[in-house]
């Protein structure tokens, strides 16, 4: 009964040995190697190695820097110890300079593509990539003197802003996922721009939908919202934008601007 209960237990601590990630499972294979190639070397070689202790750090100076020589070995089976240390420690470090070398690719990745979470506060946040969208983005970083800017879009495969430090979202504005990894619970004002490839009335509802999204997950946050027919400027309010951006009259109000400059 006992030899099963050591089995069960052995078993669990293999499956939890298994569950932990790949680094602390190779250190811990690594230690092991280590202190047992210490207990060896003070089993063979006790003039040499007094103590445990003492074969431990030689192990781990062999293993790392292929040895100071303030400890030699004399007898055979420990100096084929040592050369098994050295390739040991090589393959090691070159582990984990090629392990580190692609996470961080690996992240950069992430970051180019829009994967990654934003994590700082009070920033802006712009929803759609289009001209208007990065004359804003560009507004912004001149006269606020920030960076601390995410950009929101779904048609965009890449960031094309990563070389001026912007975070980019890949995602759908109108889905809770994607401004909780804009981090809109922290965020200080919020842009919606209205979708170029749809009609208008379709990108108003899209505009909308958005505003909902984002205001039933921030209450506080300032979000001013693109429409372009007048009759949705109502319901983008009631939606809960606080500044109704309407490009349709600027536009008309610029054109006649410049018709009466020609008729003076």
């Amino acid at each position: 009964m006992l030899i099963g209960g050591e089995c069960v237990y052995m078993r669990a601590m293999y499956y939890a040995y298994l569950r932990l990630p790949m680094l602390v499972r190779l250190g811990i294979i690594l230690f092991i190697i280590l202190f047992s190639s210490a207990v060896l070397a003070h089993l063979f070689e006790k003039d040499t190695f007094p103590t445990i202790f003492e074969g431990f750090y030689w192990a781990v100076i062999t293993a790392g820097t292929v040895g100071y020589g303030d400890y030699a070995p004399h007898t055979n089976e420990i100096r084929l110890l040592a050369i098994f240390l050295v390739f040991l420690g090589g393959s090691f470090l070159a582990f984990l300079t090629v392990h580190f070398a692609s996470a961080v690719v690996k992240n950069e990745n992430r970051f180019l593509e829009g994967k990654n979470m934003y994590k700082n506060k009070d920033h802006f946040i712009i929803v759609g990539w289009n001209e208007r969208s990065r004359h804003t983005i560009q507004a912004i970083k001149d006269k606020v003197k920030t960076n601390h800017i995410v950009l929101i879009d779904e048609s965009l495969e890449a960031n094309p802003l990563y070389l001026e430090g912007i975070h980019f979202i890949h995602g759908k504005s109108s889905e809770d996922f994607t401004w909780i990894k804009a981090h809109i619970q922290k965020a200080h004002t919020v842009l919606i721009t209205a979708d170029a490839n749809l009609k208008e009335v379709e990108a108003d509802r899209n505009t909308i939908l958005s505003v909902l999204t984002a205001r039933g997950l921030s209450t506080t946050v300032a979000i001013h919202a693109e429409i372009l027919t007048t009759e949705q400027a109502t319901n983008a309010k009631r939606a809960g934008a606080n500044h109704i951006i309407q490009t349709s009259n600027l536009a008309s109000h610029e054109m006649v601007l410049s018709l009466e400059r020609e008729l003076i």
